[in-house]
């Protein structure tokens, strides 16, 4: 029966090679899915029906590739499975036990699900308004439940430059704290992003003391795309003082002896507050398609900074890519990554640093890698 079944679709296929294909099925952050299509799709393509209050179906005329059943299961008992109906027909389910809302968002090729908290008023993914949920009558008929926003959105950037206030974070050579340097440097990269059409959330703007969990508190709460933490690196006395270097980091469990080191001294502002263990603990909860995106957008960002400081300085030297346990990235709930922006602590990198120059290369290529993960994930 499986046989025949494939057999139909690929006949079917076949006799309509221009039909809608739904190429590619991504799940990123902890409550989205995107689905990828090889042509435009708009709201009009599908029907929608809400069987009851836990479950939404959509159905699209295309053939799913390959045409295996996908199942997405999320925390909060939510889940998406998409599979196809008929030949002809795919049905997307969404099934929600949690607290939670299922909104949508078409652009181009691309049909985004997200998850968002159940609120009277529905916020529509891509706008800063928010609009009546639309309701559903007694005798579930079709909803428009799906919006239909074919304009590039603004996506929202929450920057977080390390440290400040009481905090100096480490001394450079040059006796300027690290807390005014990646403060520079933020500033820097919220203008470029604006211009590029951005909406960016600064955790300080000045001077001052954030506590490390208020930093992620603001990204949640601003229901952030994006958390990208700014920071620069410093060895102990007793270490190397010519270590120098740009490295980015993701949240992981890894505990190498330079993840934790380094790690070590940006968790200072929670460690009073938090065990070791209770760390620990949370940290192994952490959602995987978070990590993995955090992963992807911190490669990003280390290749763009690191050609944009090529351009105009020798002996750049490459960090690489880490994990590590940073408890100020633990509580974001989208992609976040912590750059390390170089040393401080080496007599050359530490004075570059301090620099305008300098510091505008780093946030060009800080941008770049943000639009170079956004244009491949969102």
């Amino acid at each position: 029966m499986r046989a025949l079944f494939c057999c139909i679709i690929f006949l079917c296929n076949f006799l309509n090679a221009n039909n809608l294909k739904i190429l590619k099925v991504i799940p990123f952050d902890t409550y989205n899915l995107k689905i990828i299509f090889n042509k435009p799709v708009k709201k009009d393509d599908f029907i929608i029906k809400r069987l009851d209050k836990n479950k939404v179906i959509m159905e699209v005329e295309a053939t799913l590739i390959p045409y295996s059943r996908k199942v997405f299961n999320f925390p909060g008992k939510n889940q998406i499975v998409i599979g196809q109906n008929t030949p002809k027909i795919v049905r997307i389910v969404l099934v929600n036990y949690g607290k939670k809302e299922y909104s949508t968002n078409f652009f181009n090729q691309n049909l985004y699900i997200k998850l968002q908290e159940k609120t009277g008023m529905q916020q529509e993914v891509g706008t800063k308004k928010n609009i009546a949920r639309p309701v559903v009558n007694k005798s579930k008929t079709l909803t428009q439940s799906v919006s239909n926003n074919i304009s590039p959105r603004k996506y929202r950037v929450v920057i977080d430059p390390g440290h400040g206030g009481k905090d100096c974070g480490a001394m450079a050579v040059n006796k300027i704290c690290e807390k005014t340097i990646v403060l520079d440097v933020a500033k820097l990269v919220k203008k470029k992003l604006n211009a590029k059409n951005y909406q960016v959330f600064m955790t300080r703007n000045s001077d001052v003391y954030i506590d490390l969990k208020a930093r992620t508190d603001m990204a949640n709460a601003k229901n952030a795309d994006l958390f990208i933490s700014i920071h620069a690196n410093s060895v102990a006395k007793t270490g190397n003082i010519h270590s120098q270097g740009v490295e980015t980091y993701f949240l992981s469990t890894a505990r190498s002896e330079r993840a934790l080191d380094v790690a070590e001294q940006e968790n200072k502002g929670d460690v009073k507050t938090m065990s070791y263990f209770s760390k620990l603990s949370f940290l192994n909860t952490l959602n995987s398609h978070r990590l993995i995106a955090s992963n992807k957008l911190a490669i990003d960002i280390q290749i763009g900074i690191l050609r944009e400081l090529k351009r105009t300085y020798n002996n750049v030297t490459d960090g690489g890519v880490r994990e590590g346990p940073f408890w100020v990235l633990a509580g974001a709930l989208m992609p976040s990554v912590l750059i390390e922006i170089g040393y401080v602590s080496n007599a050359v990198e530490g004075r570059k640093l301090s620099t305008k120059e300098y510091q505008e290369s780093l946030a060009n290529g800080i941008v770049n890698g943000i639009d170079s993960f956004v244009t491949k994930n969102f």
